[in-house]
């Protein structure tokens, strides 16, 4: 069973939580998550905050919407499609970057980035089929997987993204239905026989794509897909022994909604979404006692809650398996938890005017998909390497090109942002470690950063290292003579810019070595 977690809550069990859930969390999150205790923490991350929708942020060529608007459901005029498209799609970038910085009491935000990573579509289509498609997923971020995956069987990105616009009844397209079942549902299991796959079989790809024929995503001003009655086959649907034999018959509009219930009966879908949750929030090593122990009793939790998010993951989160020693720092974060994690934990600031703060955003989504972890640009439709490729899993975020990537947007930041806010906006050392326990004492100073940092602890010889770099073979009174002197002349330029750069040095240091990329 998943045993419920009853050790100690302090500031490491909290941090390992918070790092798992949401974007870069800052001290002041952790000790309000520490304060709350586990379950008020629980309550809180499952949160379902409003959200405003994107704004167009340097575009005024949309009659429909002007700059600083939102242009969400709102026609595109066709004699200016390309520019219209194109700023929306930034737009969205901007604002759904906008959205990982700004939220942070809620898991929102990494359960619609984990559902993008399930439920993959492509950036094809118009603007606003991106965002409904997005909408989907952050209304049922922790709702009803069933009711979800019929929604996004007909969601029009995903009907552009996998074919479903050309499933036609007198020429069936198979991409949908076959990665509904392989990926999005049930799972493939081993080959018992050609073409059958433990789960379901080739038949049961054939039958389910006619099926789901009919439907049409238009690329015109309608915003949700059509059911297109003389497209669609009215035939009966023989599943095979994988389905226990059963027929679908004609149904029109509603048979892809029989189809998804037929699928939901089977067990094995409740285990293939508790395995790709347990890979995206706790490990990827799915070892048979991680399998008897966590994936089968979170399965039968979702079973007996009609197929409800919440209750399964609820229990992984309080669980004394996610809590263990041995899964604390065993995920190398991706892109985006690796500069929040930099960037958000250490209070930085954005522009306040929302323009120039969209601004930055796209830049920074820019400089991310260089990384490798594109949004709507997903290079497979199994999601991100690191979510489900054998044998490097998270390593797959981490390579000679892109180790050097992360430092650089780190490096950028400041700059960037200066750019855009001069002197207002970015990191500033000195206004961070004022809202430490006690900055002026060099050991509690490293103390309560490398908490913040790292997931386990750092060796001594890592710990005299930085120290090193605030008071190089000095005595540690020598950091609280400097700092004091900061403290009591903050308006002295040499002063300030001496105790400045140290921090920023030290930050840099801190933020390079191989630890700060584990969660």
């Amino acid at each position: 069973m998943l045993t419920p977690y009853t050790g100690l809550w302090e500031f490491a069990q909290a941090a390992h939580l918070l790092r798992r859930t949401i974007y870069g969390p800052s001290r002041t999150r952790i000790e309000q998550a520490v304060a709350e205790g586990l379950n008020g923490s629980i309550e809180t991350l499952f949160s379902n905050p409003a959200v405003d929708p994107p704004i167009y942020y340097n575009f005024d060529g949309d009659p429909a919407a002007p700059n600083g608007t939102s242009w969400v459901g709102l026609p595109i005029d066709n004699n200016n499609l390309g520019a219209i498209r194109g700023n929306r799609r930034t737009s969205t970038f901007g604002w759904w970057l906008r959205r990982m910085y700004r939220e942070d009491q809620s898991m929102i935000e990494k359960m619609v980035m984990f559902w993008h990573n399930h439920f993959v579509v492509g950036i094809e289509g118009r603007p606003n089929m991106n965002w409904f498609y997005l909408e989907k997923l952050r209304n049922f971020a922790w709702g009803n997987f069933k009711q979800l995956t019929k929604e996004i069987t007909i969601d029009q990105a995903m009907l552009i993204f996998l074919n479903g616009t050309e499933n036609l009844s007198f020429a069936p397209n198979e991409n949908y239905a076959r990665e509904l079942l392989e990926l999005f549902t049930i799972g493939k299991g081993p080959v018992v026989a050609p073409g059958d796959y433990t789960t379901y079989t080739e038949q049961d790809v054939q039958e389910i794509a006619k099926a789901l024929t009919g439907w049409y995503a238009w690329t015109n001003n309608t915003w949700q897909a059509s059911f297109l009655s003389f497209f669609h086959n009215n035939t009966t649907k023989q599943l095979s022994h994988r389905f226990d034999n059963q027929q679908i018959p004609n149904a029109g509009e509603n048979e892809y909604k029989n189809v998804i219930d037929i699928i939901f009966e089977k067990d094995e879908v409740a285990h293939h979404i508790c395995r790709r949750l347990y890979i995206w929030f706790v490990n990827y090593r799915l070892t048979p006692e991680v399998e008897s122990e966590v994936i089968t009793p979170m399965a039968q939790i979702l079973i007996d809650n009609d197929y409800e998010i919440r209750p399964a993951l609820e229990a992984l989160l309080k669980s004394e398996h996610f809590f263990s020693e041995d899964v604390r720092g065993c995920m190398i974060k991706n892109p985006y938890d690796h500069f929040y994690a930099v960037f958000k934990s250490l209070d930085g600031n954005v522009p306040d005017d929302i323009l120039k703060e969209y601004t930055f955003w796209k830049y920074i989504h820019g400089q991310s998909s260089n990384l490798g972890m594109k949004l709507f640009e997903i290079p497979s439709v199994a999601g991100w390497r690191a979510y489900h490729q054998a044998p490097n899993f998270y390593r797959d975020w981490i390579n000679s090109a892109s180790i050097g990537l992360r430092k650089e947007l780190i490096q950028k930041v400041n700059p960037q942002l200066n750019a855009l806010q001069p002197g207002l906006v970015g990191i500033d050392p000195l206004s961070y470690i004022a809202t430490l326990s006690n900055p002026q004492d060099v050991n509690q100073l490293l103390d309560d950063l490398i908490e913040l940092f790292y997931p386990n602890p750092l060796t001594e010889e890592q710990r005299v290292f930085f120290k090193n770099i605030l008071i190089p073979g000095l005595p540690d009174f020598e950091w609280t003579v400097e700092y004091s002197e900061y403290l009591d002349d903050p308006t002295n330029d040499e002063i300030r810019m001496a105790v400045s750069e140290k921090l920023n040095d030290l930050f840099s240091a801190m933020v390079d070595i191989p630890e700060f990329h584990l969660s």
